[in-house]
């Protein structure tokens, strides 16, 4: 069985000066702060589990506030500090409640209990060149498991790190342009290449959103004309996508020889998604 524990996070998270890379964002991740009536151990297991979930997205180089010696503690000389250091943003976060409760069943004469545990907690992004944050969202993840409380709170603490896909896709968007055709019928494209790889952590799966520059009114805007998914990485620049849809435009665009631009997003949330998001859950 599982157990809480207070687990070293040097070992856990990545150090800037070793695995910085170029296209990706430098992010701070702060010891979360723990508002809740839970032990500390458990605000540093959420944050830990948080974290490797961060790093496994491979989209991001996460440094541990812990490996910045002498970091100021007034938030405006931190700020300076962390962008003067290359760390582009911060995250916050604060464990706001962690609720438990035992629940009773009983069938055929036999009596059985199992656990629920929600922790509720906030996620905050801060541009440490502007000082503005980003985004501030609050979650709630919730189990009902077996014997224990713990074991109930580890699992809604492992669920936790599900939204991590999302959250980054949400919060740290990568740009990129199309590069070339590569299938094309009568009807548009249907695969083509974008110049972005690896080197910013693309994997297979994610999803792009195209757009093209056109002009209205005398202004410069950009109009969305399609959809891309990442079928292959095939280097560090450089990723083969399907069209999910938008094919006929992008063909119109590409050899009109106009700049197709495309923006990572995270994909769409299913109906209970939405009903949860909007629960604040």
């Amino acid at each position: 069985m599982k157990k809480l524990l207070m687990m070293t996070t040097a070992l856990l998270l990545s150090v800037l000066p070793m695995m910085a890379q170029e296209d990706k964002p430098n992010v701070l991740v702060e010891a979360f702060a723990n508002k809740s009536n839970a032990s500390n151990v458990v605000c540093n297991n959420l944050r830990q589990e948080i974290v490797s979930a961060l790093i496994d997205t491979e989209r991001l180089t996460v440094v541990d506030a812990a490996t910045l010696s002498d970091m100021p503690k007034d938030k405006n000389d931190r700020l300076v500090f962390l962008n003067e250091a290359g760390i582009q943003y911060y995250i916050e976060g604060t464990l706001n409640s962690v609720i438990t409760q035992k629940k009773t069943s009983e069938s055929g004469g036999t009596r059985t209990y199992s656990y629920q545990a929600e922790i509720n907690y906030t996620l905050a992004v801060i541009d440490t060149e502007t000082g503005v944050t980003k985004s501030s969202e609050t979650y709630k993840d919730s189990y009902t498991i077996g014997n224990t409380e713990n074991e109930a709170i580890l699992k809604a603490i492992e669920y936790a790190s599900k939204r991590m896909k999302r959250f980054v896709d949400e919060n740290f968007k990568v740009e990129a342009v199309i590069k070339a055709l590569d299938e094309v019928d009568k009807k548009g494209v249907k695969s083509c290449y974008i110049s972005i790889g690896s080197n910013a952590g693309i994997t297979k799966g994610q999803i792009f959103e195209v757009f093209s520059t056109v002009e209205v009114a005398g202004e410069k805007i950009k109009k969305k004309v399609g959809e891309l998914k990442a079928d292959e990485v095939l280097s560090g620049t450089l990723t083969k996508c399907s069209v999910k849809n938008g094919g006929d435009e992008i063909k119109t665009c590409f050899e009109g020889k106009k700049v197709l631009s495309v923006v990572s997003r995270a994909k769409k949330l299913s109906p209970l998604e939405r009903l949860n998001k909007t629960l604040g859950m």
